[in-house]
């Protein structure tokens, strides 16, 4: 069985929750802030070219876009307060590039429509500047760019994302970093080329996987070569601990802080992968796994009698939660959340002991995670010996009920001489190769890079089922298109991850199929011969 397999998706928080779109507000929110950061990268691009690097503002640059998307769980205070944060390093980055260029009598390049905050500065005024940028930026830009710039601006984050887990394991990218400023400081000027739009793109989508090899190499350091392992899913009677998100440093931390106390640590959500690592699999705490899907977290946290940590960079939905038990490790905690300073969990432990915990515990299935490096790539030598006509990619696992389905009738008619690699459905056929590494980009982009030195990503047999659709799939898409790939389906995204305009934009530029159903899919993969 595979993590995310089960019927409990579909009742997933969107679903639950009743609202699959994101308001307004949040939208002019984050166009305030993106106009803030990119009029930053100006002058962080200029004071380089004087040979002066402002590591802690390009820092907290990333770090705003990679958790742009966490505004609604913030309270109206704390958003005031990371616009003040910006706006500081905004007019702090502009004085000492005027400085700099009078004490070195050069004339200088100033920007125009500098965004302007005050202490009376209210969140309404912010939305109605949001409204008017948002309409201006698309008065600027003809329909082709519009979507463009859109695409451009997912990548950004993307790579934002990438840089900053890359962070968490002590390890950086000057060279991505640079060029997430270049492609921001894109935004400023009057009129944008739409080959410059493409090029920064393209550009960054190469660096983001180039994070992802970074990513795995220093997990991999750290935590050991990942190995197939039974993670348990039942649950036992005692006081727990839930880490939820995609963290595995905060959760080495909180193994930490439990090692020697009578508490069991559950992970919950991406954090699957990790009991792969041998450090986290030899760890006495850490139990299991509870949870019944990636992005259930209404359903799991308010069933988990026990503390909560919200590892860092990662976006919950919260905001519907019940309140008192939950922590993060975040600079900026959420409304009703209870940030930990200091790398000190003595508070998140005082709240499992107080809490009831597992009176009876649960049984339930385990699932298999991970895989044995040599027989992944002897069964890879195997499909390639069987000599097939079509070799199906399929993944990873963020299967929704109808992608479920989709491919329990997709394996039932797939060609006889054909064979599959699935990292998100497990149909238990002969000719399917299933592994399951969660959501974990960095180890999938590992193993997507095992298969395609033994087969050449330009091959006609080639079919890329890709399952998962956010930002970060954006950046692999289109690394697989400019390396060859010809055959690419797309599962919908969530409108509150990218506009379904945007994605069909998307799908149209880079010659992207959408899966449809299997029928017409498969016949359409035969046109295409």
């Amino acid at each position: 069985m595979f993590y995310n397999s089960t019927n409990g998706f579909e009742y997933n928080d969107c679903i639950s929750r009743g609202a699959c779109s994101i308001s307004p507000n949040i939208s002019s929110m984050q166009e305030v802030m993106f106009i803030l950061l990119r009029q930053i990268a100006y002058y962080l691009i200029k004071l380089k070219e004087f040979d002066i690097c402002k590591e802690d503002v390009i820092f907290d640059v990333i770090s705003e876009i990679a958790l742009i998307d966490a505004a609604k769980d913030l309270s109206e205070a704390q958003i005031l307060d990371a616009f003040s944060k910006q706006y500081i390093n905004l007019v702090k980055c502009r004085k000492e590039y005027l400085k700099t260029c009078k004490e070195k009598g050069v004339q200088c390049d100033d920007l125009k429509n500098l965004m302007k905050f005050s202490p009376k500065t209210s969140l309404s005024g912010i939305l109605k500047r949001g409204d008017r940028e948002f309409i201006h930026k698309y008065k600027k830009f003809n329909f082709d760019k519009k979507y463009s710039a859109e695409i451009l601006s997912g990548v950004i984050k993307s790579v934002c994302v990438n840089l900053i887990s890359l962070y968490e394991l002590n390890q950086k990218c000057d060279e991505a970093s640079d060029e997430v400023l270049k492609a921001l400081n894109l935004f400023n000027a009057h009129r944008v080329q739409s080959e410059k739009i493409k090029s920064a793109t393209e550009t960054l989508a190469r660096y983001d996987v180039e994070l992802l090899y970074l990513i795995n190499a220093s997990q991999t350091q750290k935590y050991g070569n990942i190995e197939k392992t039974e993670v348990s899913l039942s649950t036992r009677p005692n006081k727990a601990v839930m880490v939820s998100g995609s963290n595995l440093e905060d959760l080495r931390r909180v193994l930490e802080a439990a090692e020697g106390k009578d508490i069991d640590v559950y992970t919950n959500g991406n954090l699957i992968v990790a009991h792969a690592f041998p450090y986290f699999k030899n760890s006495k705490n850490l139990i299991g796994h509870f949870g019944t899907g990636t992005f259930n977290t209404i359903l799991d946290f308010a069933t988990f009698p026990g503390a909560i940590l919200l590892t860092k960079n990662e976006a919950q939905n919260i905001e519907y939660l019940y309140r008192g038990r939950l922590f993060t490790t975040d600079d900026i905690a959420p409304k009703g959340v209870v940030k930990l300073d200091n790398d000190d969990f003595t508070p998140l432990m005082e709240s499992a002991r107080q809490a009831k915990g597992f009176a009876k515990g649960q049984e339930r299935n385990s699932v298999a995670v991970g895989y044995d490096e040599n027989k992944f790539e002897e069964a890879i030598d195997n499909i390639i010996n069987s000599n097939p006509d079509k070799i199906f990619i399929i993944g990873h696992s963020a299967l929704s009920m109808n992608q479920k389905d989709y491919f329990k009738k997709f394996f039932s008619i797939m060609p006889k001489n054909s064979r599959a690699i699935s990292f998100s459905y497990n149909p238990e056929m002969d000719n399917v190769l299933a592994v399951n590494l969660g959501n974990d980009y960095a180890l999938i982009y590992s193993a997507l890079h095992k298969i395609l030195n033994k087969i050449p990503i330009t091959s006609d047999k080639l079919a890329f089922f890709l399952t998962k659709c956010d930002v970060n799939s954006l950046s692999n898409i289109i690394n697989l298109k400019n390396k060859g790939a010809k055959n690419i389906f797309l599962s919908d995204c969530p409108p509150t991850v990218i506009n379904p305009a945007v994605l069909r934009a998307f799908n149209k530029l880079f010659g992207i199929h959408a899966i449809t159903n299997p029928k017409d899919d498969l016949e359409l993969l035969d046109k295409l011969k």
